[in-house]
């Protein structure tokens, strides 16, 4: 890829690459140094195993940042002591958590004496599940209170997960405000609804994974990144055309389009119409211009 495409396409592929060699290591002197410190408990929080990535900025897509989540106590003394290895590592380097990557095994039992379920699920879900220990009833503004979550949204989305999902997943229980007056379960969240963990719950398998529900696109969403895409490419398309026309000095506009295309192919296939206007910016731009007696043939200006 590098030799076909360039540098350029290749240098946040290569950065994720050696993101996780170097995460790997930092994470083997982590273990080493938690082994050194250990004199009998482990300092970094009673039995709770964490593993850890650690990522450069830049090099991997944007994710939600949840900031104001409040973590219980079993995971904030191994968050903090690995902090203060890493600055003890790395002077001048700042840590982000990215709290919508974490994920956790959660124990769930839903009665005593009973079967034991490992509930593979997300940071925030994991949070929410923590909530129902004392078996009380919870509204969704009452979980994003305790939990430190301010979309509401997101947290909708986090309780559909874990209440109306698949057969085998549903761990919690909604009880709809007003379903005196209907028969089936709504499948969104009224403020006034209430969430209890199921003690009917039962499942074959003993590790159960339960994904989140995803965002779905609008088409307001798709027109945003449609443009985004659009105008990170015409800059490429800007510099292909002017390196074609230095290179060649004149060309009609079918030749220029077709060439632009084929140098433009092994990352996208730009339309005809999209390369047109970009010839247009950059005649009004003087970078090139129409032949005086052929319109169809354009000349690159020194």
């Amino acid at each position: 890829l590098k030799a076909e495409c360039g540098a350029g396409y290749t240098s946040k592929m290569e950065g994720m690459f050696q993101d996780t060699e170097w995460s790997r290591e930092t994470k083997t002197r982590y273990k080493q140094a938690l082994m050194a410190a250990q004199s009998g408990a482990n300092p970094g929080g009673e039995d709770l195993d964490m593993d850890i990535q650690v990522l450069t900025t830049g090099y991997w897509p944007a994710y939600p940042q949840y900031k104001h989540l409040i973590l219980p106590e079993e995971l904030k003394r191994p968050q903090e002591h690995f902090i203060e290895h890493f600055k003890s590592q790395y002077q001048g380097r700042r840590i982000t958590w990215q709290y919508a990557l974490g994920h956790c095994v959660v124990q769930f039992q839903p009665k005593q004496p009973g079967p034991k379920f490992d509930l593979v699920v997300s940071l925030c879900q994991a949070l929410v599940l923590i909530q129902f220990n004392g078996r009380e009833e919870l509204s969704i503004y009452q979980l994003m209170e305790r939990v430190g979550l301010d979309d509401r949204a997101e947290m909708e989305r986090l309780l559909q997960s874990l209440s109306i999902g698949k057969d085998g997943t549903r761990v919690l229980m909604k009880h709809d405000h007003d379903a005196d007056k209907k028969k089936k379960i709504r499948t969104t969240v009224h403020n006034d609804d209430k969430f209890r963990a199921s003690h009917r719950f039962q499942s074959k398998s003993k590790r159960i994974r339960i994904t989140n529900i995803m965002v779905r696109e609008t088409k307001e969403d798709r027109d945003k990144t449609v443009e985004a895409i659009n105008r990170d490419r015409l800059y490429l398309i800007d510099a292909v055309l002017v390196r074609i026309m230095k290179a060649r000095k004149s060309l009609t506009h079918n030749d220029l389009i077709a060439e632009v295309t084929r140098q433009l192919s092994v990352r996208f296939t730009p339309s005809p119409p999209f390369v047109k206007k970009r010839i247009e910016s950059l005649i009004e731009r003087e970078y090139i211009e129409r032949a005086e007696n052929n319109h169809r043939l354009y000349k690159y200006m020194a």
